[in-house]
């Protein structure tokens, strides 16, 4: 900071801090360390080009070697197989319902454990089947029934022999296998078989119950029979409706009749008609039971016996009225009318069978519409019956189909079947195959570069010290003064040149420089090492020709350094502590030493304290005072605080040997403190390098 006229504090922040990163995530600022200058991977190829020289060669050489050692001539022998596709059942090659195997299937059996067993038992050979798995390869075109079985071995003879009996072994557990689908359809069949029979007499008791509970016999004979009782009842009633309408008719005539004839004539003798008359009512009476009642009805039969006394008692008058006639004068009386009372007989006759036929006629209806009603019951019912009885017919041919399919699997079953053999039979190789060491050598050449390429990035990306202008100004975001080459007689005018740019880019700070404001500057490195005494000097030179300023340079000191250096230097710890009131008087070189006693520990320097030096060396016209800090780790708080009343904080940073990750770590700590104004410059750059390396 710089005290302006007036005695406030003017910032610089904004100048020198590229981006405010403090709401960034830790992680996120954290891996900005690993951003570098796309030279960077360049240089680092160039230094370690020799590993894309030897790696390749060394691992295609030792793939070559390991190949030859651990590999020994193979013997293939090729068997080959064919499959007849058989789609249908001809002649009985083929029970019903046999379903091809599929191709797949058939290459999984032939490397089936089972196959591999049996081959290793047949042939006693000295390793598992798992180890002949890996000597065992099936090959077949996809839309070819040709099967090439291929079995490697040191010895030719064995390699022929393997697939040979390989191919045998295969052939039977294909067999097996057809033969274990062909029992698993004969179990689908006969379980089909039972459930369809156990259906069929669900149906029937079914039908049965159908049956008893509508008192059926055959539907068709039962709809045939009530039909025909239909039409007889619906005769009876046409013919009953018929009689019943000329019964009325006569009635109605015979009463006309009636009410034309006297009920009483005058005879000429004295006659008793009370008893013929009595007996006429009671034949008309009887002829309307008989109409009525049952033969043996009591009413009936008490009528009859009333008109046979009646009768009786008629004759038995009659015969005293005839013994009687000659002693008794004879009179003319008044009497019933005989055809009147006829009438009245017929009249009574025909509403007695008036009666009787509404009788019939009714009794007929409700007949008939009982009939009725179970001709509807019976069409209901008709549909259902029928499709019982369909289906019974169906499942008993299916029943039959079935056992018929059982008969011809198990007939089959007794027969050994199979669709594929062996067309061509493995004859001993004359040739090995080939062991690839060629293929091997460029997979170790192509291995080795991996490797190489995986070592130089891998060396490079955990490089983290500064080679250039992105690692400080991207990676550690602070602002970059310069660089400075390495100084050579060749390059001397790039190293001069590189402290004037340095000059030029903080030109906004030391452009203000007056003995009026003196400007503090610190260097803060995080090691001694990290920052070079000579550089500082030439920094300060350069500064001091081209602004025409005196500086004062305040270097840390030890204990020891104390002890050894003659003539005693000169300390400035008792003017900051105020134990004397003038400043001491820098040597030659312009230095004053501090040194980090005890007593900076017990009672570290105040911000009042540091500003004290601005004051002291303000009134001996020095316009630059530098403030060269002890290491990072000696004393933080106390780095910290002379950074923070600095007007300018600078990190020094060795070409290739500062780490980004120890000054990442000062620049947390300085932040934390609201440290401003921080910078750094790049030094004891390779001069090869600076050239390519961009500002």
């Amino acid at each position: 900071m710089i005290l302006s006229d007036n005695g406030d504090v003017e910032s610089f922040r904004d100048n020198t801090v590229l981006e405010q990163d403090g709401s960034e995530p830790s992680i996120i600022r954290f891996t900005r360390l690993f951003k570098r200058d796309i030279w960077c991977w360049i240089f680092a190829l160039q230094k370690l080009w020799w590993l894309f020289a030897l790696f390749p060669f060394l691992f295609a050489v030792s793939m070559f070697f390991i190949r030859t050692m651990t590999t020994t001539n193979v013997y293939v022998a090729n068997c080959g197989l064919i499959r007849q596709q058989i789609t249908e059942s001809k002649d009985g090659i083929l029970p019903p319902g046999y379903v091809n195997i599929q191709k797949s299937v058939i290459m999984n059996l032939f490397k089936s454990r089972a196959v591999l067993e049996e081959t290793v038992k047949r042939l006693s050979l000295p390793y598992t089947a798992e180890q002949l798995f890996n000597n065992i390869g099936v090959q077949s075109e996809k839309n070819s029934d040709y099967f090439f079985v291929s079995a490697s071995s040191k010895d030719p003879t064995m390699s022929a022999a393997l697939a040979n009996t390989l191919a045998d072994v295969f052939i039977e557990e294909y067999k097996k296998l057809i033969r274990k689908n062909l029992e698993d359809l004969r179990d689908s069949y006969t379980r089909t078989q039972n459930e369809m029979e156990k259906q069929l007499e669900e149906i029937n008791e079914k039908l049965k119950t159908l049956c008893a509970e509508n008192n059926l016999t055959t539907i068709e004979s039962d709809i045939a029979f009530n039909n025909q009782r239909l039409l007889q009842v619906e005769d009876q009633l046409t013919r009953a409706s018929s009689t019943l309408d000329s019964a009325k008719q006569a009635l109605y005539e015979l009463q006309g009749e009636l009410a034309n004839t006297p009920e009483e004539v005058v005879t000429l003798r004295e006659k008793s008609t009370l008893a013929e008359d009595r007996l006429t009512q009671a034949e008309a009476t009887l002829k309307e039971y008989e109409q009525i009642y049952a033969r043996n009805n009591p009413i009936l039969i008490n009528q009859r016996e009333l008109v046979k006394r009646m009768k009786a008692d008629l004759e038995k008058l009659q015969q005293e009225e005839d013994s009687l006639e000659n002693d008794v004068n004879s009179k003319v009386v008044v009497s019933r009318n005989p055809a009147y009372t006829q009438i009245m007989v017929s009249i009574a006759k025909q509403r007695s069978e008036i009666t009787a036929l509404s009788n019939d006629i009714k009794l007929n209806n409700e007949i008939a519409v009982q009939l009725r009603a179970r001709r509807e019951l019976l069409a209901q019912i008709q549909p259902v019956i029928r499709q019982m009885e369909i289906d019974l017919a169906q499942a008993k041919d299916q029943i039959n189909k079935n056992k018929l399919q059982i008969t011809t699997i198990r007939n089959f079953l007794d027969r050994s079947f199979s669709d594929i053999s062996i067309q061509e039979l493995a004859k001993p190789p004359n040739t090995s195959l080939s062991r690839k060491r060629g293929i091997w050598a460029i997979i170790g050449f192509v291995l080795g570069t991996f490797v190489a390429i995986s070592i130089i990035i891998g060396c490079e990306l955990f490089n983290l010290s500064i080679r250039s202008v992105v690692d400080i100004e991207q990676a550690l975001k602070i602002k970059m003064l310069g660089m400075i080459p390495v100084l050579e007689q060749t390059y001397r005018a790039n190293y001069y040149s590189a402290l004037q740019t340095i000059i030029t880019n903080g030109e906004e700070y030391f452009s203000k420089i007056s003995p009026e404001h003196p400007l503090l500057v610190v260097f803060a490195p995080n090691k001694r090492s990290d920052i070079d005494e000579k550089i500082r000097e030439e920094f300060c030179e350069t500064l001091k020709i081209r602004l025409g300023c005196n500086y004062v340079v305040i270097a840390p000191i030890t204990e020891e350094e104390t002890a050894s250096v003659s003539p005693a230097p000169v300390l400035i710890n008792d003017y900051l502590y105020q134990f004397t009131d003038d400043a001491p008087k820098p040597d030659k070189e312009h230095k004053v030493f501090f040194k980090l006693d005890d007593l900076s520990f017990i009672s570290p320097l105040t911000g009042d304290q540091i500003q004290r030096v601005k004051t002291a060396y303000k009134s001996k016209s020095v316009s630059l005072i530098v403030w060269d800090l002890f290491d990072f780790e000696l004393h933080r708080q106390l780095f910290a605080e002379i950074a923070h009343n600095a007007d300018l904080t600078v990190i020094p940073m060795k070409y290739a040997q500062t780490s980004k990750l120890s000054v990442y770590r000062i620049l947390q700590f300085l932040k934390s403190f609201r440290v401003s104004n921080i910078v750094g410059f790049l030094y004891n750059v390779n001069n090869k390098h600076y050239s390519k390396v961009t500002l």
